[in-house]
């Protein structure tokens, strides 16, 4: 046996199916067995990986055991002369495992390689290749110099940014997303450490394999991509959490003894100082939206207040009535201009009172999620909220300010609230108009049913342009109607020439030509993906649009 590669699952279906898609498409010429451990996942992952997998070993853990305590589960059961650990959020090209492989077998020295991890904008993700965290190291991630000064052998230590990355290094440590271990090695230093449950556990493999004598090598001559912390997307703060834990861990079990006449609580200090940090900003990003809506609101509710009372009116007013009682006529518009007599903090109880009541609204009718930009459901989410407000204010009367107030409020806020949402959408649309032109890379079967299925669906929004083959002999040649413009490697000039304003890959084409793409990158670019499952996933639903086929949106640059 070659290899034996595991992938650890945690609720990520649709992306686990594309990495064992191309993970296999990958094995040709070798003797691979292929694990699945399945970290109790709810979306169904393992019983897809039954399904349409049999070849693969499945193991359900009852539990979530992290990535170290599910990788050690098939870990325990490999036997292949080397072990690749494997996000379930990437995919490989056809030749990553020969390639890793055969550094190995070349190199009897090293203990691990890592190959090229891309981000899905084709950019060096730079955890693929790391110095260890040593205070000098830290200090410098932390404070930022490392950014000021990424040729700095000395200062860009961790991130290693003073190496070229298309030249093979030694280094001292690797990804987990991606990092080839050499089993007798693995036998030598034992499994991984289950104290990390999420993040630094490949730290600390690569630094017991250095410690062991191992030499850890970067081979750029291959590559995947990695759409980093799709795992963990619906917990980011638990993950963040578990990002700064691990690296407090690492610092204590292998920093301790090294440096033990440097006051390391500094450095924890700084790891927890910087997480802080990027939790502040990863929260600023989420409040971003409600902020700009709850000053809507307000901004509504005060007008609305404001047009019950009008006092801006009352001269008017007041004239109507003194020429209503000269006449005898009983008129009493007074009564419109004067608001409650609340203190400051109770009409600071209306204000934050409603406009919580709107928020709630809005968040639990999907503003801030996948309908962030839907006028219509902005719309709903007011009435929603006015509905809200005006029951709170039923039951408390002593706020109880006007339910004619909160309905001009309601007006407004409809205006406000929906109305930045329905201009927000026009522009985008706009936006898109005149770059739908499309340029597909790949030959493969899925893209001629793919090519069948645009066509049926006879929609103007994309004009396919043509394809980007992979080998000479395609040059010319015509898949479904659509030429075969040029190979990968003329791909900046093709989307230059053409004009090409969306790119679609195939799962085997995608860790291949991006780095290409990138190179003829233009500013108004949108990547997709196009899974090998198509032809089911079409199946199971008919699209109404090119807009909601089930393509991977991995990156948008507008």
């Amino acid at each position: 046996m070659d290899l034996s590669v595991v992938l650890v699952s945690y609720n990520t279906r649709d992306l686990l199916e594309q990495a064992l898609r191309s993970a296999l498409e990958a094995t040709a010429g070798l003797q691979v067995e292929l694990f699945v451990v399945d970290n109790a996942s709810r979306d169904g992952s393992a019983d897809l990986v039954a399904e349409k997998f049999p070849q693969v070993k499945l193991i359900r853990s009852p539990r979530n055991l992290g990535f170290a305590g599910g990788n050690n589960l098939a870990l325990r059961q490999v036997q292949g002369r080397h072990v690749l650990l494997l996000n379930t959020d990437t995919v490989v090209r056809r030749d990553t495992l020969s390639c890793l492989v055969g550094f190995l077998d070349t190199h009897p020295e090293a203990g691990a390689v890592g190959c090229k991890i891309l981000n899905p904008d084709g950019t060096l993700q730079l955890a693929c290749r790391r110095g260890f965290p040593t205070p000098m190291a830290a200090f410098c991630k932390v404070s930022g110099l490392s950014r000021l000064f990424p040729r700095s052998r000395r200062l860009a230590a961790y991130n290693l940014t003073y190496l070229d990355p298309e030249e093979t290094n030694e280094v001292d440590a690797l990804s987990g997303s991606c990092m080839m271990v050499r089993k007798a090695a693995m036998d030598q230093v034992g499994l991984l450490d289950e104290d990390y449950f999420m993040y630094g556990e490949d730290l600390d493999w690569c630094y017991r394999l250095r410690q062991a004598g191992w030499r850890i090598y970067y081979e750029p001559h291959t590559a995947i991509v990695h759409f980093k912390g799709e795992s963990g997307r619906a917990e980011q703060m638990k993950v963040l959490y578990r990002f700064y834990e691990a690296m407090s861990i690492f610092v204590g079990k292998h920093m301790q003894q090294r440096y033990r006449f440097f006051p390391l609580w500094l450095l924890r200090v700084g790891i927890v100082l910087y997480g802080l940090g990027s939790l502040g900003v990863r929260v600023g990003r989420r409040l971003a939206l409600p902020a700009l809506d709850g000053v809507l609101v307000l901004t509504g509710l005060k007008l609305g207040i404001a047009l019950r009372y009008h006092s801006h009116l009352s001269p008017l007013i007041r004239s109507i009535e003194e020429a209503g009682n000269q006449l005898g006529i009983s008129v009493h518009p007074t009564r419109w201009l004067t608001p409650p007599p609340y203190t400051d903090l109770q009409w600071l109880v209306v204000y934050a009172g409603s406009a919580g009541t709107w928020l709630l609204a809005f968040y639990l009718l999907g503003l801030y999620d996948r309908h962030r930009l839907s006028a219509l459901r902005a719309a709903g989410a007011v009435t929603v909220g006015f509905a809200g407000v005006v029951t709170v204010v039923f039951f408390f009367k002593a706020y109880n300010f006007s339910r004619l107030a909160a309905g001009a409020a309601w007006l407004f806020n409809i205006a406000l609230v929906a109305g930045w949402r329905l201009a927000a959408g026009h522009l985008a649309q706009a936006r898109r108009l005149g770059r739908r032109r499309l340029l597909v890379v790949g030959t493969e079967p899925v893209v001629a049913r793919f090519l069948e299925y645009l066509d049926a669906l006879g929609q103007a929004q994309w004009e396919v342009v043509g394809l980007v083959g992979l080998s000479p002999e395609w040059r010319g040649q015509q898949l479904a109607g659509k030429q075969v413009l040029g190979l990968v490697e003329e791909l900046p000039q093709l989307l230059r020439d053409y004009e090409i304003g969306e790119l679609v890959f195939t799962e085997s084409t995608l860790a291949h030509a991006l780095p290409q793409a990138r190179q003829g990158w233009r500013r108004r670019l949108r990547i997709h993906m196009l899974p090998g499952s198509f032809a089911e996933l079409v199946a199971k639903r008919t699209p109404a649009s090119p807009a909601e086929l089930p393509l991977v949106e991995i990156s948008t640059r507008r």
